[in-house]
């Protein structure tokens, strides 16, 4: 899971992206829960806002969803004004502006006592019932009241709402509340997994500062970074202050000084890309150098390789800081390895290499994503598609509108 985390993370932000902008219609985009889940056991980024489109009742010529499985098969016949990826077992979907979701047998479940609902991973959801928000189970059940004016999803077993006065409720998946903030602070992080730790923040002589509280309400460290950001770590956050970055633990003790430029949001191979002195490098948990701050960029390892850059051109190199791909690849939004391939560029053009830089598909498509679970998205001349390894289209490249795959499953509109 952690070999995959910056994959999903990544993918994730550019899925909803990939087709929403041509499925336009009549419609209003509502950020219906403030933040978006990550598709992964936490949450890693804070700032994307999910667009879950909702509908009136639309005219049958306007596109609709359905899912194909990873052969590219039909699987649920496009008849949804919107459907989002599965979330192991279940899709949401709106259907003739009622919301609901489905299962992968295809059979449905419509609320249409609710005004919107949304569930991810679990039995647990969000619904709006005369415009206020509450949780119910997947039988439709009430599992708190309806008076909360907005909710987050915090982590995938707990859900954050925000009473008439801003203030703070935590939930947990069966409704029942485990944090009520009676203290005069903001909660910033929305993230809650195993340490039950959360991001706070207080105006202090005019500036805002970030500590860390337990569920408890006690404080475990006192507001003073501008920033703390939680990486899904499982021993360190990355702070800020004064420009400066650096990291502490879980109990706030500074464990690597605030003496970078900038650092990586993802440890992999315990090894932390920074930055100091305009140049790029990578440390370890104890703030040893382990490969010398020598290029101009440099990304998180993966699967044993880091892309970094000199120049203008980009390079991979092994744990032990040896060039194993020359530096003569462009930038692309994606600088790291899945199932032995990456991405390059050529031109305006992307293909995939292997981990000895050796071209195994040509720079041929229009727009390329990472492969994962051994496919990858493609598209070439307006048409979408995704090809296996050896190249080979396993769900061909056609008119149809696809996202990426989700637990198994495509979204596509038609």
């Amino acid at each position: 899971m952690k070999k995959i985390l910056l994959i999903i993370t990544i993918l994730f932000f550019v899925n909803d992206l990939l087709s929403q902008d041509k499925i336009k219609a009549d419609i209003a985009i509502m950020n219906f829960l403030g933040r978006v889940p990550q598709k992964v056991e936490r949450n890693t980024l804070p700032d994307n806002l999910i667009k879950i489109l909702y509908f009136n009742k639309q005219p049958d010529s306007f596109p609709k969803i359905g899912y194909l499985n990873k052969k590219g098969e039909i699987k649920t016949q496009p008849k949804y004004n919107m459907g989002l990826d599965f979330y192991g077992n279940y899709a949401n979907i709106i259907k003739d502006s009622i919301y609901g979701y489905i299962d992968k047998e295809g059979n449905e479940t419509l609320f249409e006592q609710y005004e919107e609902t949304f569930f991810y991973y679990g039995n647990t959801g969000i619904a709006k019932k005369n415009n206020k928000y509450g949780l119910i189970n997947r039988k439709g059940d009430t599992l708190t009241d309806f008076r909360y004016a907005m909710i987050n999803l915090f982590g995938s077993k707990h859900f954050n709402m925000y009473t008439k006065d801003k203030k703070d409720v935590i939930f947990n998946e069966s409704g029942k509340i485990i944090f009520k903030n009676n203290l005069n602070f903001n909660i910033k992080s929305h993230y809650f997994e195993s340490d039950s730790l959360l991001v706070y923040e207080e105006i202090i002589e005019g500036k805002k500062l970030n500590g860390l509280i337990n569920l408890n309400e006690k404080v475990i460290l006192k507001p003073q970074y501008e920033n703390i950001y939680y990486i899904g770590d499982k021993d360190f956050f990355i702070v800020k202050k004064d420009n400066k970055w650096g990291f502490i633990d879980k109990t706030g003790t500074e464990k690597i000084p605030l003496n970078y430029n900038e650092v990586g949001f993802n440890i992999n191979e315990d090894l932390i890309p920074a930055k100091k002195n305009d140049k790029w490098g990578f440390i370890n948990r104890e703030n040893e150098i382990i490969i010398p701050f020598m290029y101009d960029e440099a990304y998180a390892f993966m699967d044993g390789l880091a892309f970094v850059k000199k120049g203008d051109k980009y390079g991979c190199i092994n744990l032990k800081n040896k060039l194993v791909i020359k530096f003569n690849l462009e930038k692309t939004e994606f600088p790291f390895f899945t199932n032995d391939m990456a991405l390059f560029k050529k031109g305006d053009k992307y293909g995939f290499i292997n981990k000895k830089g050796k071209i195994k598909i040509p720079a041929i498509y229009d727009k390329a994503f990472p492969f994962v679970s051994e496919l990858a998205y493609v598209e070439l001349n307006v048409k979408s598609g995704f090809i296996n390894k050896s190249g080979k289209e396993i769900i061909p490249l056609s008119n149809k509108q696809l996202w990426l795959e989700s637990d198994g499953f495509i979204r596509f509109a038609e």
